[in-house]
Formats: structure tokens, C-alpha cells, sequence
């Protein structure tokens, strides 16, 4: 039987169905949060957030409150799996070529440098440094809403879409590091390179079980703190230093030998050692996105939108944000410039033949996604997190995130059902070492990326 940890990921598995649940369970968290904010127990929503939560070993002592803990903390794991998914993209994916790279890059540096001008040109001037709220998507929320408005069978869209988002990931996570941590502490930033040293030296050497990875993991967690950095950083770069690699043809030969010396003669020992050779055989990296994405995107994810997006929009703040500036050019920013950054890039390498579009793909059908990409809501929550100080500047950005959301899955409908092309045009055989259709949502973001 296998332990109550993976048993019980396995139903949330189940539970939650797919990428369409994934998104669900987002929804609802963020309804959930609206909703509690919005009530007579406003009150203990702030509160909640607020309670100081520490751990104490002798002297030492780490105390944040709850609101930290999530955003600080269990968002590391979010990025330390989509840092996983990044490396193997890299290493096994879609992004191990070029030629393959070359279109997915080009579209997701438009997608990032579009919004992120228009931003800067709608926004009023004292809160310009706020930037990196519009460059995140939200790949989670985006594959389930693409499943439900999207082509029928849409492989090629869907791998296009998240290998464009492995490089909103990096992007997103370097501007958070670079643009939005505090002061940095050099003994924390010797720590930090040390600490990535070890997991760069174990991942070179092979070393194959998971706990040593995830021991120095939260060793590189802890210095991250110290240094100054945002634990975001602590996520992506342990996931991006373990290699992702295929099943070695001597590990697997290995397995198959101890799987018969077992049938011809039964026994623990044998058992164990069967077992392991079948273990090594799948890349570490592989192994660790099996175990902790559902809890990644099915508990963290949901527990930060829970924790962030409760606002309370009486009083006239629904009011104030609809007829804010700051509010429309987030919303302005992450609907049209995703959708005119990407689109726009996607033309302009077809047309100077720079690239072409993956097998069965059509324009209208890459406005659809790039449409959708205008959903941030996870990255683009935690960024204005660090980027408002001021409350009411805050509320003014969540409400325009939220209301890019609505208005890029309106757009990304409209998009798709105005596409040129029979329905399920799409659905062409992913190419080898692309992400399969029956695969988990890789992301993020993959709720949330």
C-alpha cells in the first residue's frame, strides 16, 4: 500500500479531473476569498492572514505570519516544480532545439515586452515600477480555460501555448528576484551559490533519490531568506539544477534482470532491489514533478489565491478601481498586450520565415491562446504583493487582475469561435519529446504557473 502522503495526492488527482478542475479549484478559491473579504467575518479573513505562525530550534528562529508563510513559503514549492518543468523542457521537451525553440521564444519575448510598455504608458507615473504585474500568466487557469473554449483537440496549441509559458516562467521569476527583493545580505548570497553548487553537483553525479534534493532544497530556502532574495528564486533555481533525462538503456536493463530473478525466485532482498533499479531508472527530476505537482498546483496554488485575492470592495473601493487608472492599465496591458504581443511576434516570424507555426495551427487560433495568456492572476497577484505598498493601490491592481482575467477568457472564446479552420485542426501528433495531451498541466502555471 502506498503511503498516506501519495495516496492521498492521488485522490486530489482524481478529484479535482484534469486542468479544467485545476482551474476550477482556483476559481473557487478566489470566489471563496472575494466572498469571505466581502462578509460580516471580513475581520477574521485580515486576521487569519495575519497570525504569526514560528518554528524554534534552540536558538534559532523563523517567524512570519500566515500570509508570509504562503507567499513566502509554499510558493517556493510552485516554483521549485516549475523550475523542474523548465530544466526538462530544456533537457527532454520542447525547447532541447532551435528550430523548435524559435517560435515559442519569439512569441513569449512579445508577450513579455508588449504589456510591459503599454503598462508603462497607461500607468500613472509614481507607480510605473509595477511593471512586472502584466508579463505573468497563469498557465494553469489558462489550459483549463483553453480546454473549455478551445478547439476540441488542441495537442499542438497546448504544447505551443506551454512551452511559450516555460519562458514567461524564467522571465517572471528573474524580474521578481531582480526588481522586487529586499536588501541583499552577502553572507546569504555566498550561502545561496553554495547551497545551488551541491544540488548542481549532486544532479551531475546521478544521484537518484529524492530526499538529499529536497533536504538542500529547503537548506537553499532558508539561505534565500537570509540573502534578501524572494523565495521564488529559491524555487526556480533548485528545480532548474536537477537534470531531466530518458531511461538509460543499461538502468533499464538492469531492472528487467532484477524483475526476472524475482519471478524465478521470490524474495524480499530481491524484491527491494527490483524495485530500485525500476526507480532509477526515471530522471529524478521526472520523479519529483510526479510526486509534488499535484500538491503544488492543487493546495498551494489555491491556498495563495485564497490568501491574496480576498479584498473588501465596500465602500466605494469597487468604485474607486473601476475608475482608476492604475486599475485599466493592468487590465489594458494584460489583455491587449498579451494578446497583441504574442500574436503580433507569431506573424512576424511566419512572415520573415524565420519560423512557421507547429503542424495544424492556425493564426486564429494562436490569437485564441495568446488571448487567454492575458489571465496573470497567480504571478500577477504575487507581484503586485511586492510591488504595492499602499493598500489602496493594491486593491486598485487585484481588481484589475481579476477583471483581465474575465475579459481575456471572453476574449479567448470570441477568438476561437472567429478562428479560420474546421475544429479540431489543432490535434496533430505532438512531435517526440513534447508535452502529451494526457500528461498534467505543467505550469504552473502551472497554476499556477
Amino acid at each position: 500500500m502506498s503511503p498516506p502522503p501519495r495516496r492521498l495526492a492521488a485522490c486530489a488527482r482524481r478529484a479535482v479531473g484534469g486542468e479544467t478542475g485545476g482551474a476550477g479549484l482556483l476559481l473557487a478559491a478566489a470566489v471563496v476569498a472575494l466572498a469571505w473579504a466581502n462578509s460580516t467575518w471580513s475581520d477574521s479573513y485580515r486576521s487569519l492572514w495575519s497570525t504569526t505562525a514560528s518554528i524554534s530550534i534552540a536558538d534559532w528562529h523563523l517567524s512570519m505570519s500566515l500570509g508570509h508563510w504562503v507567499n513566502d513559503g509554499l510558493m517556493a514549492l510552485f516554483f521549485f516544480v516549475v523550475g523542474l518543468e523548465v530544466r526538462r523542457e530544456f533537457s527532454i521537451g520542447a525547447l532541447t532545439t532551435p528550430r523548435r525553440a524559435a517560435l515559442p521564444v519569439l512569441a513569449a519575448l512579445g508577450g513579455l515586452v508588449v504589456p510591459a510598455a503599454l503598462y508603462l504608458l497607461l500607468s500613472p507615473v509614481d507607480a510605473n515600477g509595477a511593471w512586472g504585474v502584466v508579463i505573468g500568466t497563469d498557465t494553469a487557469v489558462m489550459l483549463g480555460v483553453l480546454a473549455v473554449v478551445g478547439p476540441r483537440l488542441a495537442t499542438q496549441l497546448r504544447v505551443f501555448l506551454l512551452t511559450l509559458t516555460v519562458i514567461d516562467d524564467i522571465v517572471a521569476v528573474g524580474v521578481i528576484g531582480v526588481f522586487y527583493s529586499g536588501s541583499l545580505d552577502p553572507v546569504g548570497l555566498v550561502l545561496v551559490a553554495a547551497l545551488a553548487s551541491i544540488i548542481a553537483a549532486m544532479s551531475r553525479r546521478g544521484v537518484w533519490t529524492v530526499a538529499p534534493y529536497l533536504v538542500v532544497g529547503v537548506a537553499l530556502w532558508l539561505a534565500t531568506l537570509q540573502a534578501g532574495l524572494h523565495a521564488s528564486i529559491a524555487g526556480m533555481l533548485g528545480g532548474l539544477l536537477v537534470a531531466a533525462h530518458r531511461p538509460r538503456t543499461e538502468v533499464v536493463r538492469s531492472a528487467a534482470d532484477r524483475f526476472r530473478a524475482f519471478r524465478e525466485a521470490p524474495g524480499v532482498d530481491v524484491g527491494r532491489s527490483a524495485h530500485r533499479e525500476l526507480v532509477r531508472a526515471v530522471s529524478v527530476n521526472e520523479r519529483m514533478q510526479r510526486r509534488l505537482h499535484p500538491w503544488a498546483n492543487l493546495l498551494v496554488v489555491p491556498l495563495f489565491v485564497l490568501a491574496n485575492a480576498g479584498i473588501d470592495l465596500r465602500g466605494g473601493v469597487l468604485a474607486d478601481a473601476l475608475t482608476s487608472r492604475l486599475t485599466w492599465a493592468i487590465t489594458i496591458a494584460l489583455v491587449v498586450g498579451k494578446l497583441a504581443g504574442i500574436l503580433g511576434a507569431t506573424w512576424a516570424g511566419v512572415r520573415t520565415r524565420l519560423t512557421g507555426l507547429p503542424s495544424g495551427v492556425t493564426l486564429g487560433e494562436v490569437a485564441g491562446g495568446a488571448a487567454l495568456s492575458g489571465i496573470g492572476f497567480t504571478v500577477s497577484l504575487l507581484v503586485a504583493g511586492l510591488a504595492f505598498t499602499d493598500p489602496v493601490d493594491h486593491d486598485r491592481a487585484v481588481v484589475g487582475i481579476l477583471l483581465a482575467a474575465v475579459i481575456a477568457t471572453a476574449a479567448g472564446w470570441l477568438a476561437f469561435r472567429l478562428a479560420p479552420g474546421q475544429p479540431g485542426q489543432a490535434g496533430q501528433p505532438a512531435p517526440a519529446g513534447a508535452t502529451r495531451p494526457d500528461e498534467p498541466a505543467r505550469s504552473p502555471v502551472r497554476a499556477a504557473r
